[in-house]
C-alpha cells in the first residue's frame, strides 16, 4: 500500500502557507476613520513631542554627558553602532535565556527595566546627535536638540520605511550608552 505521508506533509504546507497569505493580507493598522493624511500628521506630532521631551529633557538635565556621549558617537560611529547591536539586540536575547531558569528571572527582570532605561536615553542622544550633524554645531544645544527631533520625526512619520530607520539611527546612541555603562561597571 503506498504511504500517504508525503500528501499529507504537502496538504499541512499548502495551509501553513494559504494561512499565513492570508494573514498577510490583512491591514496591519486597525481599520479607523481617520486618513492616511491624517494618521501620518498625528503620527509625526506625538514622535516629534517624545523627541523634544527626551532629547530637550537629557540636554537640560545633563548637558556634559550629552555633549561626552555625542563626542563618542563623532570620533568612532562605527564602535558605536556595534555596541548599540549588542546592547539593542544581543543583551535581551541573553536576558530572555537566562530567563529559562527560575533563578534567571531574578536578574531577568530588571536587566529588561534597565535596557528600557538605557534605550529611552540612547533615543534622546541619538536625537542630540543627528541635531548636531544637521546644524553643524561642535555640540548639542537647543536649536540642535529641536532640529534633530524635527528630522527624527519626519523620517519616523514614514510608515514602513521609518522605523526601520530610526531604529538604525537609534543603535548609535543606544551603543554609546551602552557602552558608557559598560565602562563605569568595569570600573
Amino acid at each position: 500500500m503506498p504511504s500517504t505521508r508525503l500528501l499529507a506533509r504537502a496538504l499541512s504546507a499548502l495551509t501553513a502557507l494559504s494561512l499565513a497569505g492570508v494573514a498577510a493580507a490583512q491591514s496591519p493598522v486597525a481599520e479607523s476613520d481617520f486618513g492616511l493624511a491624517t494618521r501620518v500628521g498625528l503620527s509625526f506630532g506625538v514622535i516629534l513631542l517624545i523627541n523634544l521631551v527626551l532629547g530637550g529633557g537629557l540636554y537640560l538635565l545633563a548637558p556634559d554627558y550629552t555633549r561626552r556621549m555625542v563626542s563618542e558617537i563623532r570620533d568612532d560611529a562605527g564602535a558605536a553602532f556595534l555596541w548599540g547591536l549588542l546592547t539593542g539586540i544581543a543583551v535581551p536575547i541573553a536576558l530572555v535565556l537566562i530567563a529559562i531558569t527560575i533563578i534567571g528571572l531574578l536578574v531577568t527582570i530588571p536587566g529588561l527595566i534597565a535596557l528600557f532605561f538605557v534605550g529611552l536615553i540612547g533615543n534622546a542622544v541619538t536625537v542630540c546627535w543627528i541635531g548636531t550633524l544637521l546644524t553643524g554645531h561642535e555640540g548639542p544645544d537647543g536649536t540642535a536638540v529641536g532640529v534633530g527631533a524635527l528630522v527624527l520625526a519626519l523620517v519616523g512619520a514614514i510608515p514602513v520605511l521609518g522605523n526601520l530607520v530610526t531604529t538604525l539611527l537609534g543603535f548609535f546612541g543606544l551603543g554609546v550608552v551602552g557602552h558608557d555603562l559598560y565602562t563605569s561597571w568595569q570600573g
